[in-house]
This record gives C-alpha cells, structure tokens and sequence, in this order.
C-alpha cells in the first residue's frame, strides 16, 4: 500500500528525534574507549543515512510542490504539517515550517484568497522570526527586513478590517503588534523608530472600537505582550542615558509588574522570573529607584534558586541574574557595597560553582546565551575567570568542543612547522621583525595560535539550533545565521578582555586568503600582526572538518590526500600559499595523519569522558 504524505510526514518528524537522540549520546564514565568510539561512529552514519532520507521526503512534499496546483486537500495536509513542525521557540523544525508557510502563502496569492494571505503573511514572518539570530549585544539580526515585511503587509489589511471574518482580524492585530519585532534597539534613534512602531501598534491595539467590535480577542494578553517586549530597550539604557526610554521602559515594567502580581498562578507564558528585576531597574534608570533595591531584588531571585537546577529557567536565574548582579552591582553606594558586600561575593562564588558543575552533555542553548550575557556584565571586573566562562560555552556542546581543541591542536602544529621550515614568512606576527625573532619566540606564538584556534569558534554559541540540524540539508536562511558566528565570537572575545588576538582570529577565520570571498564581507583586511596565525588556522579548520571520521558523518570524510590536492588548487585564493606549502612534504603529511587520527580519538574520549 503506498505511503500516504500524513504518513511521510510522520516519518519525516520521527526521523528528526532519531537524530536528536543519536547526535546527542551519553555514556556512563566506565565505557570501554573502543565501545564509545564505534558508537559515535555509527551514530553519525546513521545521521547520515536519516538526512539524506529526509532530504528525498522534504524534496517530495515541499520544495517540488507548485503552489499553483495545490488543492484544498493539499493546503490543509500541509497547514496540519507546519502545525507539527512550529510551536515558536519549542519547533520541531522551526526551518521546514517557515518553508511550507513561504510555499501556503505563493498559494494564497495565486488564489487571491485574503484571509489566507493575511494567516500565511504572520506565519510566515513569525517563522522566519525564529529562524533569525537576533543579538542586538554583537548587532547581529540578519533577516529582519524580510520579517518586517511581512508583518507590515499584514498590518496594512487594518484599511479592510470590518469586511474580514474574526479569525483574520486576530491575525491582522498580531501582524500589527509585530511590526516593531525586528527593529534594533542598540543606538537612540533605533529606540525611537521602535517607540514610534509601538505606539502605532498600541494605538490600535487598545482603541475601543476595535475592542468592542471584536470582544473575544484576547486584547489584555496582546497590550500585557507589548509592555514585556518595550522593556527590552533597557539594555539600551544600561549603556546610555535617556530619559525618555527610561520612561517608557518604567511605564512598561510597572504595568507587567503589576500585571503578573494581579494574575500570579495563571498562564505560565505571561510569568517571567525577571518581572520583579525589570521593575526595579527600570526605577532605577527613571532617576526613582536605587542601585541597591535592584542588586537587594536578583540577590533574592538567585538565592531562591536550587545551586544545582540545570533547568532552563534555573540556568536563567543563576547565571543571567548573575551578570544583572554584577552590572548594577559597579553602581552601588560605598556603603551599600560594604553592607552587601558578602552576600554578593556568596553569589559570585555560587556562580562559579554553578558553571564548573554544568554538566557537559549537551545543556540547553539558553546556557549560551547565559554565560555570553555573564560576560558582558562584568567585562570590567575578573572575580570569574573569563576564560573558564568561555571553556563551559565550548565544553557545554561537544561537537563544537571536539572540533575546537583539534583546530587548537592542528594549528599549534602547522604553526610550528612553519616557524621551523619558513620563519621568514611569519616576519609581523605579535610584531616579529626578523626570522630569528620568529624563531626565539617560537613558545610564546605557538601558544597564541593554540588558543586563537581553541576559541575561534566561540560565537557558535549563538547559533547552536543550526549547528545542531543534522536531520536535513541547511536552508539557505540557517546558513546566512551560522555565518553569523564570527562576529558574535569576536565581539564576545573582545568583551572578555581577548581583543588583541583571540577576537580577530575568530572574525577572520572564514575569510578568504585574498579577500575575495568567504565571510564576513565587510571588514577590513586581517591585521598583519596575527595575520599568519590566521593564515595557519584558516587550514587547520578546514582540515579538521574535512577529516573527522568518527563524529561527523564519515561517508564525507576525506583521506588527508584528498584534502591536500583541494588546498593547493585553492592555494593563494582561499588559502595562503606558504601554509599550503607545507603539505608538499610528504613524510610531514604521513606523520601528520597519523598523530591526527590519536589525538581525534584522544579528543573524543576526552570529550565524552571515556576512561582511556
């Protein structure tokens, strides 16, 4: 009997847990080295298989499909799809969902059905929401002009609200309430196009009279919505003074402050543990507050957190409560630091506990996103090693942490070789001006290239849901958000006091050798002065990636011979010749493989905490 698209579906999303599961493996600390081994092996052959599978299924149901022929059979199969695949911030597969919106919506327009038009046009923005890397802190938010479009489109239908039916006028009012979504809230006149955007929505979104004629949209929960997202221009405010935001961002927490005190016990989505925190810090940046009833505030929200609740909400409270500790701490009185001087070093202390203690395997991104804020906050101050945070942000997603100690190794490496066949070539490195100064400070150099390839990676932090995709092939969309990740990496290395090195190898570590292609586009040409680590890390990344048979999928793995002929006929565009040369020595690249197949396999163990 042949294979229902329900059925496909359903075999689509079982393929996508498999997967989970299967990329996401636990062992016990006793494992025999050679079990775990072949273990993530097969698992990654597995993966592999499943993509492709899921690749053929998606190619079926949705990227052939003619939005002109679709049926009204075929449009409901495939709503009851992105149904299954979205649920906002907890999707299945947030990507496949945007897509099957984007392929409804050619439809709807084709059909010239508004009230589909007006639906698609929400699902698809708020898809393309998720998808999008939001960071205002890197100011990174790539895909904000589409998003905007799309609600502002859906937000023009307001000019025919009385002729559509009540489902569309939810819809509408959504878009509406959205068009100020994407905007950035990082410079002043940012924060006042998103005013203007929020007035224009609110306007609405409490006028009477479409509150009379449509009494059963749930109003209260839309204005309770936009309050909570105006507060978020106070990270604005914690790095300039305005008294107008600052009004605005007060007004929005004492309305959701007292909101959620009216309606405690209610609708977990309008509860939010940083409520109470918000109120007091916007009183605070208003001139009506002190620093002290802010600190006083998250001291008590942490302190009312178990020190080992690894939950979500308990790596929120912990570790971002702990840098807003932090931040409004430098503010505090002589006095009042003095009185709370030991409760806030008890906290600092808890946190490092905390982050030492974070298991390894696979913690959930909010973890990132919680120590890159941790970072921030207190980039002026080092009671926590910076560079034990950045550890836990490698450690706490092993994939990224395999490939990240390889590259680190692999560049020491090649670095070295370099520095013992070809000093004269890293003449300007960390300011060498001559090959034997190349040569005297070969310690200090190699271990400059060991950590800039440690932590070249970091910013993966911010884009772990893509990373981790390894059901299907990448959109086009997911990959224009992983290649984000060299500017968030080099802006959170240069707020953990890294800027000299660690952070421009980690912006330029996917440009090309002769700056005409790879990504970023838009920066400025390498500084010379780690330029040749770049150079060697460029490779080294490559190579690892490339090479890696066990955890990756292995069926693309390819032998280092291989590899090797693609580097030299890249040799002097994407790659820098004098590192390209080196693999023309063919003891070098014999004894390479093999010293590179121990240590992935020392890594891996490691990683996984195997017993060796």
């Amino acid at each position: 009997m042949e294979e229902s698209n329900r059925q496909k579906w359903e075999r689509y999303i079982q393929n996508l847990r498999r997967v989970r599961t299967l990329s996401r493996p636990q062992f016990p600390p006793e494992t025999a080295p050679e079990f775990l081994l072949e273990a993530i092996q097969g698992n990654a052959v597995r993966c592999f298989d499943l993509m492709k599978e899921n690749n053929a299924l998606l190619g079926e149901l949705v990227y052939t499909r003619d939005a002109k022929t679709l049926s009204d059979s075929d449009i409901a199969e495939l709503e009851e799809a992105a149904g299954r695949l979205f649920n906002y911030a907890n999707s299945e597969d947030c990507g496949v969902a945007y897509k099957i919106h984007e392929l409804l919506l050619k439809a709807a327009r084709f059909r010239d059905d508004v009230p589909m038009i007006v639906r698609e046009l929400y699902y698809n923005g708020i898809t393309l929401h998720y998808i999008n890397v939001r960071d205002e802190d890197h100011d990174v938010n790539l895909l904000w002009p589409r998003i905007h479009a799309f609600f502002l489109e859906g937000a023009n239908y307001i000019a025919r609200y009385e002729e559509l039916d009540k489902e569309t006028r939810q819809y509408i009012i959504r878009c509406v309430g959205n068009i100020r979504l994407e905007v950035s809230r990082k410079t002043k006149e940012d924060c006042h196009r998103y005013m203007e955007l929020f007035d224009l929505a609110m306007g609405i979104i409490t006028s009477p009279y479409y509150q009379e004629l449509d009494p059963d949209i749930p109003w209260a929960r839309f204005t309770y919505s936009m309050h909570l997202d105006q507060i978020t221009l106070m990270a604005y405010l914690r790095h300039c003074k305005d008294p107008e935001v600052a009004e605005r961002v007060l007004r929005s927490a004492s309305y959701v402050y007292e909101h959620q005190k009216k309606n405690a016990g209610e609708e977990s989505r309008q509860q939010n543990w940083r409520v109470s925190y918000f109120y007091h810090a916007a009183l605070y940046h208003a001139g009506k507050g002190t620093a002290r009833a802010v600190v006083e505030d998250l001291l008590e929200i942490i302190g009312q957190t178990g020190e080992q609740d690894y939950s979500p909400d308990g790596i929120n409270r912990n570790l971002t409560g702990a840098a807003y500790l932090f931040y409004y701490e430098a503010f505090l009185s002589e006095q009042d630091r003095a009185e709370l001087a030991d409760r806030i070093a008890k906290e600092r202390a808890a946190a490092h506990r905390y982050l030492d203690e974070m298991p390894g395997n696979e913690y959930p991104r909010v973890a990132s996103v919680a120590i890159r804020e941790l970072i921030t906050a207190q980039s002026d101050t080092k009671e926590i090693d910076n560079r034990k945070i950045l550890e836990s942000i490698l450690s706490g997603h092993k994939p990224t942490y395999v490939h990240s100690t390889m590259v680190a190794h692999l560049t020491r490496v090649l670095l070295r070789r370099m520095v013992e066949t070809n000093p004269a070539a890293l003449i300007g490195l960390l300011g060498c001006k001559t090959a034997a100064e190349v040569q005297a400070r070969k310690p200090e150099l190699l271990q400059t290239a060991y950590e800039c390839g440690l932590y070249h990676d970091v910013g993966k932090s911010a884009v772990i849901m893509y990373i981790d995709t390894n059901s299907r092939s990448l959109l086009e969309e997911e990959f224009c958000c992983i290649q984000s990740h060299p500017v968030i990496g080099c802006s959170l290395l240069r707020e953990a006091g890294y800027e000299e090195h660690l952070a421009p190898a980690a912006l330029y570590h996917h440009c090309f050798y002769n700056g005409q292609g790879g990504y970023p586009r838009d920066v400025p040409p390498c500084p010379q002065d780690i330029k040749g680590i770049v150079d060697v890390l460029t490779v080294a990344d490559s190579l690892d990636a490339a090479t890696d048979n066990i955890g990756r999928c292995y069926n693309r793995a390819k032998p280092l011979r291989t590899l090797v002929g693609e580097l030299q006929a890249q040799s002097g565009t994407r790659y820098a010749p004098d590192v390209v040369a080196l693999f023309r020595d063919e003891t070098f690249c014999k004894v390479l493989a093999q010293k590179l197949d121990a240590e992935r396999k020392k890594v891996y163990l490691h990683a996984y905490h195997a017993a060796e």
